[in-house]
């Protein structure tokens, strides 16, 4: 058991949500802010849904336990602490009734047990977990005569900093917006000629009109594609011992088509979970359902079958849990959930929708090798012309199978059979199909509170770095609050009763006063992680933008949209590092021409071991659903964006652009980070211009060297040393903080 979920909801409810979170503070105490934060972290283990663990038949989960009678006295009394045994037993001085129990390692702080006096005492409300309850449009703030608030988003913004007598950031510039919200929506930074279009136009609407053209690009769905590939796992290798590869990319194709077309979100996802169950399913449909397929797969011959086969169920379970509902659901494959109102029924109830793929290949080695294309559905590559031969694309087909608890988790410990159901803390599931179909049906009904929570939540954190919910992969009550319930619970609204349309509730956020804020760090403001949005927000970049920009800044970059994964330059030998017998080891060969220039989109992705680039800068394996990728900062890092031939070779067709310009650095500068060096930086570049010129003018050989790296040939026919030395310069510039980070 963790603290930090508890620590950072007590931090949220004093510093964010405001509020009494020690007694005498001002302000009614809620429940679901300071109470049950603490009940979760620090009483349910023993006290909670998990019937198995639970301890002196008390249950401190639900109102009912809470209240019930003990056999003549109650764990709580509402109006009356001193008779509560809860107080008596958190107060005691005695070990042997402490709860929590010594042994336990677990205590409760002075203010902690004065909130549980002060909450009894004020009635003990109770209050049904707040992502649990139904979806209503909140009432957006009045903001007074203030001119700040350009959209309903700022109007909940407004109202938080107020609370906390702060006020927003001034506005970012002009360019800087443009390059956020250019980065942003298509994964790139804005050309110079983008800049200066956005800066000649002067009306009313020119920041609407540039949203509106990233929105309408391929750049856009490619970029909301790479993010939908972290949390539908999508690989080009089955993973597991061999990690041969598999043809998974039209699947992502299908996927970039979705956003470019705008397709409703709840049609996207339906598509994804059940297209195969649709009535006469198109190609399209099928090739959806490869969304169920992209977990990893198994071809060792010593495999049992149904071992693996339940695995991969138990796969796409977790995932949809983790996906669409926010919830940890993979908790409760062995045992009841230890904190949220999960059971191992609703577990296989709902494993039972996915128990049923007709997943199986044909024996024997060369069999086993079709396993992860069985079912399939041939496609025709995309340019390949007519000689061009078909893949096989993994989809979805069903097969009729009954689905038991499984005792420990075990396949081969059957207990009851289960029907295909939804957890029952959640809307029932009825009058809906049982099948795929019918759980997508259900998962976007107007009355499940979860889905579009979910969603927007991580729609916030793509555009923010952080989701109003911090935890977007657990918004259960292990989970962190809201920092803005309100805001994400008028986001929900608004994306489901507008169709569905991602695009709508995007415009909205790129366009707000609060996302127009600067992100400098101002005094005053106590607010580190930035919880209150009383700045602009400032992040990492992830490995895929950083390779991407530099190829797009320095001209190297294709455009080509879609097609099998390509490999780019990766050092020697990473893939010999999995020990892989010769009958099963798979080289990697480089690709040349175009391929090597392709968006990172498109680069191989094999399980074990991630392009070097990308999973230095914290890429995930794509193992399991990814909601949320850690940022680390580390010598790796550096050592990629300094020395990896991507990086300098675009360094090398940068300068060779920039040579002829009236000045060079500052055009080459503009052209990475969108705005004009200042005298300063200019002036340290031009030293190190100078430092690097007299080196290569001493080394001639040390010139060749750097401008053989790379495949594109060197166009430039001055001298050597001084395209050298400029790239050099060039290189440095794509190795500044501000350009690794998204401000």
């Amino acid at each position: 058991m963790t603290h930090g979920p508890l620590r950072n909801s007590l931090l949220l409810a004093a510093a964010v949500l405001g509020g009494g979170t020690a007694a005498g503070a001002p302000g009614a105490l809620s429940f679901n802010r300071d109470i049950r934060p603490i009940l979760s972290d620090r009483c349910f283990a023993c006290h909670g849904p998990d019937a198995e663990a639970r301890q002196a038949d008390l249950r401190l989960d639900t109102e009912a336990g809470a209240l019930a009678d003990l056999g003549g006295y109650h764990a709580i009394v509402p109006g009356r602490p001193d008779d509560s045994e809860l107080i008596r037993r958190i107060e005691t001085g005695d070990a042997d009734d402490l709860m929590p129990p010594p042994d336990s390692h677990l205590s409760l702080t002075a203010s902690e047990k004065a909130l549980f006096r002060r909450w009894i005492g004020e009635g003990a409300k109770w209050e049904g977990h707040w992502a649990f309850q139904p979806l209503v449009r909140p009432e957006v703030p009045a903001t007074g005569t203030t001119d700040w608030a350009g959209n309903e988003i700022d109007a909940f913004v407004l109202r938080r900093l107020r609370e906390e007598s702060l006020e927003p950031a001034p506005e970012a510039g002009r360019v800087a917006w443009l390059r956020r919200v250019t980065q942003d929506l298509t994964g790139l930074p804005p050309t110079l000629a983008a800049i200066e279009a956005f800066l000649a136009d002067a009306s009313a609407d020119a920041s609407g009109k540039v949203v509106d053209r990233l929105l309408g690009s391929d750049d856009y769905a490619e970029r909301m594609t790479a993010i939908w590939l972290d949390l539908a796992r999508y690989a080009d290798s089955n993973g597991y011992q061999f990690d041969n590869e598999r043809t998974m990319w039209p699947w992502r194709d299908w996927v970039i088509r979705a956003y470019r077309e705008n397709m409703p979100f709840d049609r996207f996802v339906t598509e994804q979970l059940a297209g195969d169950l649709v009535d006469g399913p198109s190609r399209e449909q099928l090739i959806a359902t490869g969304f169920n397929r992209n977990h990893g797969y198994s071809i060792e011959g010593g495999i049992i079958d149904e071992e693996y086969r339940v695995m991969y169920a138990n796969d796409k379970t977790t995932t949809f849990g983790t996906l669409f509902l926010g919830l940890t659901l993979d908790c409760t494959r062995c045992h009841d959930h230890k904190y949220d109102p999960l059971s191992m029924e609703d577990y296989y109830s709902l494993f039972a929708f996915f128990n049923t793929s007709a997943e199986k290949g044909a024996p024997g080695e060369a069999g086993r090798k079709q396993k992860a294309a069985a079912p399939f559905l041939e496609v025709k590559p995309g340019g390949g012309g007519e000689d061009a031969p078909p893949v096989r694309a993994m989809i979805m087909k069903e097969q009729a199978r009954e689905t038991f608890v499984l005792q420990q988790g075990l396949f081969d410990r059957p207990g009851e059979k289960m029907d295909p159901r939804t957890p029952e803390v959640l809307p029932p599931f009825d009058g809906y199909a049982p099948n795929r179909l019918g759980l997508a049906r259900w998962l976007t009904a107007d009355d499940n509170p979860l889905f579009a929570r979910v969603t927007v939540n991580r729609l916030w954190q793509q555009f923010f770095g952080v989701g109003i919910v911090r935890t977007p992969d657990n918004l259960g009550l292990q989970g962190e609050l809201p920092s803005h319930p309100d805001l994400l619970d008028w986001l929900a609204f608004e994306l489901r009763e507008n169709g569905w349309d991602l695009q709508h509730v995007i415009r909205k956020v790129v366009l707000s006063a609060t996302y127009r804020q600067s992100s400098h760090i101002r005094a005053g403001v106590d607010d580190p992680g930035n919880r209150l949005l009383a700045r602009g927000p400032s992040f990492r970049l992830p490995g895929e933008m950083i390779r991407d920009q530099a190829l797009a800044a320095s001209g190297l970059l294709v455009r080509k949209v879609g097609g099998p994964s390509v490999k780019p330059y990766q050092p020697e030998g990473v893939w010999g590092d999995l020990n892989a017998p010769a009958s099963h080891e798979e080289k990697y060969v480089r690709g040349s021409g175009e391929d090597l220039y392709r968006k990172s989109l498109y680069t191989y992705w094999r399980r074990a071991v991630p392009h070097p680039a990308m999973a230095a800068f914290d890429a995930p394996s794509r193992d399991v659903c990814t909601v949320e990728r850690a940022s680390t900062n580390t010598p790796l890092q550096a050592l990629v964006t300094l020395h990896g031939p991507t990086y300098v070779e675009a360094a090398r067709k940068l300068a060779e652009s920039a040579h002829a310009e009236e000045n060079p650095i500052a055009h080459a500068f503009r052209r990475v980070l969108s705005r004009p060096p200042a005298a300063r930086e200019l002036e340290r570049l031009g030293a190190l211009h100078a430092e690097r010129l007299r080196h290569y003018g001493e080394d001639p050989g040390a010139a060749d060297r750097l401008l053989a790296v790379g495949e594109s040939p060197v166009t430039f026919t001055g001298d050597k040393a001084g395209l050298a030395a400029l790239a050099d310069v060039c290189q440095v510039i794509f190795n500044l903080s501000e350009t690794l980070t998204r401000n």
